[in-house]
């Protein structure tokens, strides 16, 4: 075994829990330094680099992850015992989102430019010229997710739409697949030297101490952070990036539960309802955040034997290997403890370690009101059943729930007047709602949204997936009776970027 030191870590082989060979180097607050500086000297440029020249970055960075796509597989494989089948589709969501935000940038559409045309003979006070777009915040420090070693990470969702807004992007690498973060971070530093562009743009810190992340947070230069990863760690950044003496915006995603609320009719109407469920929260051996978490459903003998096919399935899982030792033992230690309380039954799948099973919860809405802590997420193969007394008790346990990144509804039109009930609550706690269907999976488009209220996210406004994303890591700026000479492009009376505009609160592409 390699010995971990102050100067360098090892990844770990995730199915045998060794240490890999190559040695990374711990980064601390001098590189934080450096990187955060040097990015906050080419962020201005950055920022106003045209939007061709910024979509075509992103276009080469999709294109340099492809190229690699065999190193990059074989290494996250052995970081994250992820599938190579999924890691492959991976590869191909993670470019697909890099051209998406090219697409978004060349449209102009992220500028939302808004004109307010003068009027100066308005009584009793003239009427100004103003016009207004959104500008790139500056540097932003990314924190890659431990699940996902290519969407969510070095080269993900947030570092895309950053790069798309025109932010420099620091990244702090996870620790779970650093072999993974150091084969993508040289694909981005191919792109802009491809590009001509300078290198500080992006930039990949590792290390294996807190104290790297919190430097990142609190540096003065960083202007925003996003964030994907547990309550705890989210939170505690999240708190560092506010009590700054100049607060900046910090965008977690962090844990959610994901209710699943089975009318009666859908029990009735839908035989693999249950084979369905199994599948949805064991993908991925349960490390999706959107995992459906607790499946809330009527006392009826269709439940029941939803419950039964639910548990057979559960039983007849195979062992899973988690990302990590530390998720893997937080996940038995959260098991354990959950299916030790009373007034809860628990069914396993036969696993030996280092591997985990599989796990099914079920209790009463009685003894769900008297356990608030089984609200909490288990991020691992797991879910909680809770057996409602009626629709009444159904809504009345919705009214309970904290944030979620989703909420599902599985009915038919029999049940349809007491859903209408259901959903004004569900649009109070959840960032999407999935109607006869599961939430796993997550759409890389222009509609999307993946956040929610807290404890999903931290800004509840925003979303982390998708198109709409790019506004995180921007602000409006107005620009009152500025000479046309002076103005942006993007305001100019002309329309140099054919981009849509409003002008006098009237949609014009001219």
């Amino acid at each position: 075994m390699n010995p971990q030191t102050d100067n360098v870590f090892y990844a770990t082989n995730a199915f045998t829990g060794e240490a890999l060979p190559l040695a990374f180097p711990v980064h601390t607050e001098v590189e934080v330094n450096q990187a955060a500086t040097a990015a906050a000297k080419v962020a201005r440029d950055f920022r106003r680099l045209n939007n061709s020249k910024r979509a075509s970055l992103l276009r080469t960075i999709a294109s340099e992850l492809e190229a690699r796509s065999d190193d990059i597989i074989a290494r996250a494989h052995l970081e994250t015992a992820l599938p190579e089948v999924r890691l492959t589709g991976e590869i191909a969501r993670t470019a697909n989102q890099l051209r998406l935000f090219a697409d978004v940038v060349n449209s102009g559409s992220y500028h939302q430019a808004i004109l307010d045309t003068p009027n100066p003979t308005r009584a009793p006070l003239p009427k100004p010229d103003i016009r207004r777009q959104q500008i790139a915040l500056g540097p932003v420090a990314v924190f890659g997710a431990s699940n996902f070693p290519l969407a969510f990470s070095a080269a993900g969702g947030d570092t895309a739409s950053a790069l798309a807004a025109g932010c420099p992007v620091i990244v702090k690498g996870h620790t779970a697949h650093p072999g993974t973060s150091q084969i993508v971070a040289e694909c981005i530093e191919q792109a802009l030297k491809q590009e001509q562009l300078p290198q500080a743009i992006f930039t990949l810190l590792q290390g294996n101490q807190r104290a790297l992340g919190q430097a990142l947070v609190s540096h003065p230069e960083i202007k925003a952070v996003g964030f994907t990863g547990s309550v705890g760690g989210g939170r505690a950044l999240f708190n560092l990036a506010h009590e700054r003496p100049e607060p900046i915006p910090f965008y977690g995603e962090l844990g959610a539960i994901n209710p699943t609320f089975i009318f009666p009719s859908a029990m009735r109407a839908k035989a693999d309802l249950a084979d369905q469920f199994v599948a949805s929260m064991t993908m991925g051996c349960g490390q999706f955040c959107t995992k459906p978490g607790v499946v809330f459903a009527l006392n009826t003998p269709e439940t029941q034997a939803f419950i039964e096919t639910a548990q057979s399935l559960i039983r007849q899982q195979s062992p899973s290997t988690l990302l990590t030792p530390g998720i893997r033992d937080s996940y038995q230690s959260q098991v354990v403890s959950r299916g030790s309380d009373d007034g809860i039954d628990v069914t396993f799948s036969q696993a030996e370690s280092p591997c985990v099973a599989s796990a099914l919860f079920v209790t009463s809405s009685e003894n769900w009101r008297k356990h608030p802590a089984w609200e909490e997420e288990i991020f691992g193969p797991q879910s909680l059943i809770v057996v409602c007394e009626n629709v009444a008790d159904m809504l009345s346990l919705s009214e309970m729930l904290a944030g979620s990144l989703t909420a599902t509804i599985h009915a038919t039109e029999e049940d349809y007047p007491q859903v209408s009930q259901l959903i004004p609550r569900l649009e109070e706690i959840a960032g999407r709602l999935v109607f006869n269907g599961w939430p796993t999976g997550v759409e890389v488009g222009y509609a999307m949204v993946h956040g929610g209220p807290y404890p999903a996210s931290t800004h509840s406004a925003s979303t982390s997936v998708g198109a709409e994303a790019i506004h995180r890591w921007l602000r409006p700026v107005a620009y009152q009776a500025l000479p046309e000479s002076l103005l942006p492009d993007s305001l100019k009376a002309e329309n140099p970027l054919e981009i849509a505009r409003a002008v006098d609160g009237k949609a014009a592409h001219s």
